[in-house]
């Protein structure tokens, strides 16, 4: 029931961060990248403290960072599966914030979704078990995502960040995948967020990106909403399902991601599905469902892990 839960955590994950893309291509048109994703990152951390101040406001407890860590090895794995995941979420953001000035929709959406093979292989390095069925899964959730987004016709400045940016969120994923299990999740994802502003505003300030308040004012829903949204809820909803997910299965759920928002750009755009878009999804979902089916020698593999 827990992984049952998980896993529906995770789709509601991925329909915020499909609808979230658009608001971050239209932010992009107001105010540079990194000041972006500082912006959504501190509207996270509040959103969050104040969540956790309710949650221990119900539970007549007095609102502090650690919550219920008093052991000194728990507290140290807070503040550095805060720190480590916060570096990682500010890299991989801002790599796709920059990405999206040059690349259009469907090549970002491709390469993002390059994590799919990445995570897998990460878990090689780093002997982690991982089912068989996982790696094929990973492979045409791939071919899923090459037919609804395009592909990738040519290779730029855009997709050379936005293919970083793949590659820096199958580490946050691993990381996450090391300490949602020992922390609050709540927390975690609070001080992820906290650390993630502070690091994006200082580099915003040291590569000299202007600062306008017209910019702001008029990116000023598209960062709300990603702040809210993809960043207080997806990303601690994320947290979340990894404590009872594999790393490789929740990379698969996270690919869906792409098939929101193709969807939503039919049902709120109105914009019409090719029979590719439509393969893609329908391959990708397969895909999904395959991962789940208990092979004959996968529960063997999946104890082991």
């Amino acid at each position: 029931m827990k992984k049952i839960l998980a896993c529906i955590a995770m789709v509601i994950a991925t329909v915020i961060w499909g609808t979230a893309f658009s608001a971050q291509s239209e932010g992009a048109g107001h105010v540079g990248a990194l000041l972006f994703v500082a912006l959504r990152s501190f509207v996270g951390a509040a959103a969050l403290s104040f969540v956790i101040l309710l949650s221990d406001l119900a539970r007549r407890k007095r609102f502090s960072l650690w919550g219920d860590a008093v052991e000194p090895q728990a507290k140290k794995d807070l503040l550095c599966g805060g720190l480590f995941c916060g570096i990682a979420i500010t890299a991989a953001s801002s790599f796709q914030q920059l990405g999206i000035r040059y690349v259009s929709a469907g090549k970002t959406g491709f390469l993002t979704a390059l994590y799919i093979l990445i995570v897998p292989l990460l878990g090689l390095f780093l002997r982690k078990k991982t089912p068989k069925t996982f790696y094929a899964a990973s492979c045409t959730a791939l071919l899923g995502t090459y037919l609804l987004c395009g592909g990738v016709d040519s290779f730029g400045k855009g997709e050379f960040f936005v293919l970083l940016c793949a590659f820096l969120f199958a580490g946050h994923i691993m990381v996450i995948d090391h300490y949602a299990a020992r922390c609050d999740c709540l927390r975690l994802s609070c001080v992820q967020f906290f650390v993630a502003a502070i690091l994006s505003l200082c580099a915003s300030l040291l590569f000299g990106e202007k600062w306008l308040l017209s910019g702001i004012r008029g990116a000023l829903p598209y960062w709300l909403f990603c702040g809210v949204g993809s960043s207080a809820i997806a990303f601690t909803l994320q947290i979340v399902a990894q404590k009872y997910l594999h790393p490789v299965l929740a990379s698969l759920l996270m690919s869906l991601e792409s098939v929101f928002a193709v969807a939503g750009g039919y049902l709120f755009l109105h914009e019409q599905l090719s029979r590719r878009e439509l393969a893609g999804c329908v391959i990708i979902l397969l895909s999904i469902v395959f991962a789940q089916i208990p092979w004959k020698g996968r529960k063997v593999e999946e104890s082991q892990a």
